[in-house]
Formats: structure tokens, C-alpha cells, sequence
């Protein structure tokens, strides 16, 4: 056995869960790959035409997303009509991305392989059901090989379990449907069998479940009740939060806030040591730094993605209003600058940025 094959069963041993897991495979990282070159952003966006007015894309790529030359590399058309949510996990190499779904009739999880060089290629005709109308964030569990979809709100509110989502087909039910219309939910990011969704409604705050792959469901239906372990609120917050990400080897999570939709109001809510948050016993919490004022430049923020890298120095965000993807360092506090800023309102097709996922791995973040 190959040291690289015996190292990539080590890290499937230790990592059953690998929403930031970054296992890879022998033929991932060779000449002219190797891992700590690897940072890529994906962005997607939520416009769709129809016929002769088809977009030209709901997925972009900023790669290297590191670089000094902040810039689209590639675009994509995925299965959705408009994207929503994004999210990559590298154990399967692809993209799931939501529908924005409006109208309600579009109710597609796009499954996009992503090659080793990084092309993007759609996998069939996406993850199709009825149940995926409100789709706002995703984890992936790989002792299960299963795609954990955030339903957030609506009769259907709740979390979806979907069995080897790349194996995709005309109908690809949940095998599991833990449900709750009384949850309003944004955005997932997981750790230690706990999923972790902005919470909507007041008093605005974050959820926190457990163990949802384990939890029993009728066998008549495959439904389950959904109630969260905890619920934390956070201080001065409102119910405008949106996408969140978790940095798990510097132990931070920040979490976007759309406020009012005026230039400087909306915010990046940033937590650090959030085990330790989320392990203590108040269920009030506050955040560490908080990225927000005239020079940021955000006015809706709805999405933000860390890179968790051990080295990893940059935070992004998904501005919808403003139409712009803006990098800011991972210290950052109060009114700063972005370090770089994309405008994407005159791209054509796919203006709109609203779902951020990214793909930076090194010898770090093997074994997560």
C-alpha cells in the first residue's frame, strides 16, 4: 500500500463527518497539482432566463481565491434555474448547489463534479424531489455517505437526509425527512454530529442540532420530528442572518447579517473559540468582532465562507444588494476595507451573488 493510500485511510478512519473534512484520493495530488496550491471559490448566482434569453451562468470561480489577482476564472450553467445556496465537499469532488426557486417549481439540488484540474461537469440531472423547495445550506456525513439538505422554512421547513447524492436520477427522494414547520433556517456548517443553521426568527440566534443521521424515523413515512439541542441568541442581532461558516481548526464561525439594506449596515459576526460557546451554559451569546461600517462597503451580506486552512488568512462574503464579492482578512474588526472587491452587477446573466463555498486545502486540513 501506497503511503498517500494508507495516509487517505487514516483520514477516512478519523473524519466520519466531512463538512470541512479535506480528504483526497491518490490521483487528486500530483505533478502540476498539489494540495497547497488548491483555493477556490465558487460562487453562485441567482438569475435564470428562459429559452432565448438562457444565462450564461449560476456558477463562477475565483481561482486561486488567494491570489493577488483577485478575479473570475471560469463560468458554469448548473441543473438549477437560478442558484441558491452552495456548498463543496471534497471527499465526492463536487458542488451541490440549491435552487433559487422561484416560482416554486424548481425544486433541484444540482450535483456539479469538480475534476482535478477543476473543471466543473454536471452530474445527470441533479438530486430531484418536491421536498427540496427552500433549500438554504448543506453538509455532507461521510460514514453515511449522505448530503444533509437545510430546508428552511415553510410546511417542509426542516433537514433532509439524502442517501450517495452523486448518484443522481429523475427522483432522488430523502431517506430521512426530520421536519419542523416552526423553524426558520439559514445556512449550515457542521461539526461532531452538530449542524449548526442561522436561526431566523425572533429572538435571531443559531440552532443547534445533534446526531441527525442516528435519529430514528417512522418506518411508514421516513418522518421524524425535528427539535433543535439548543438554541443560542445572539446579542443585538436581527432576524436578517444568513449563510454561516466554521473554521474548526482555528475554532471560529462567522455568520452573515443583511441589516437594512443601507451601505454600512449589514454585518459579519464573527465568534471566536465557538466550541467553547456553544459548550458553556449561557444561551445568550455575543460575538467576538463584528465587520461592519461605511468602509466595508457591505450593504446586504447574505453569505460568507472562511478558509480554514491553518495558514488561511482571508474571509469572504456574498453581498446581494450590492452585487459585489468582497475579501476581507480573517482579523479583521468594525469599519475596515475589503482587501479586494468583485462588482459582478455588470456580468450579464448571473448578477446576483448569493451562496459562497470554498475549496483551500493544504497538509492542514487533511485528517478534518
Amino acid at each position: 500500500m501506497s503511503k498517500s493510500r494508507l495516509l487517505y485511510g487514516i483520514c477516512l478512519f478519523f473524519a466520519p463527518v466531512v463538512g470541512f473534512v479535506a480528504c483526497e484520493e491518490e490521483e487528486d495530488v500530483g505533478p502540476g497539482l498539489e494540495i497547497a496550491q488548491i483555493s477556490r471559490l465558487y460562487v453562485s448566482f441567482e438569475e435564470y432566463g428562459t429559452t432565448d434569453e438562457r444565462p450564461d451562468t449560476t456558477i463562477r470561480v475565483i481561482q486561486p481565491a488567494d491570489s493577488s489577482v483577485f478575479a473570475f476564472r471560469e463560468s458554469h450553467l448548473s441543473q438549477v434555474q437560478g442558484g441558491g445556496a452552495i456548498y463543496f465537499n471534497p471527499y465526492v469532488k463536487t458542488i451541490f448547489q440549491a435552487s433559487a426557486n422561484d416560482g416554486g417549481q424548481d425544486t433541484v439540488i444540482a450535483a456539479v463534479s469538480v475534476q482535478r484540474t477543476g473543471l466543473l461537469n454536471n452530474a445527470g440531472n441533479g438530486i430531484r424531489s418536491r421536498y427540496y423547495n427552500q433549500v438554504r445550506g448543506f453538509v455532507y456525513h461521510a460514514a453515511t455517505r449522505s448530503l444533509l439538505a437545510v430546508n428552511g422554512a415553510g410546511e417542509g421547513a426542516g433537514v433532509y437526509v439524502i442517501d450517495n447524492p452523486t448518484n443522481t436520477g429523475i427522483q432522488k427522494q430523502p431517506y430521512k425527512k426530520l421536519v419542523n414547520p416552526d423553524l426558520n433556517m439559514w445556512g449550515a456548517a457542521y461539526q461532531n454530529d452538530r449542524l449548526f443553521t442561522a436561526k431566523l426568527s425572533a429572538p435571531a440566534g443559531i440552532y443547534m442540532f445533534q446526531n441527525l443521521t442516528t435519529m430514528p424515523v417512522n418506518a411508514s413515512d421516513s418522518v421524524a420530528t425535528l427539535q433543535p439541542a439548543r438554541t443560542f441568541q445572539i446579542e443585538d442581532a436581527t432576524t436578517d442572518l444568513r449563510g454561516l461558516s466554521y473554521d474548526t481548526i482555528k475554532n471560529v464561525l462567522a455568520i452573515a447579517e443583511m441589516g437594512d439594506g443601507t451601505l454600512g449596515n449589514g454585518r459579519i459576526l464573527i465568534f471566536e473559540n465557538f466550541s467553547n460557546i456553544v459548550n458553556g451554559s449561557s444561551d445568550i451569546i455575543k460575538p467576538t468582532r463584528v465587520i461592519t461600517g461605511p468602509r466595508t462597503g457591505l450593504v446586504a451580506p447574505v453569505d460568507v465562507a472562511m478558509d480554514t486552512r491553518a495558514g488561511g488568512v482571508y474571509l469572504y462574503v456574498a453581498d446581494r444588494a450590492a452585487k459585489k464579492i468582497s475579501r476581507f482578512k480573517s482579523t479583521d474588526n468594525g469599519d475596515v476595507e475589503p482587501e479586494d472587491v468583485l462588482d459582478t452587477s455588470e456580468l450579464g446573466y448571473g448578477v446576483t451573488p448569493v451562496g459562497l463555498a470554498l475549496d483551500a486545502r493544504d497538509d492542514s486540513t487533511l485528517g478534518r
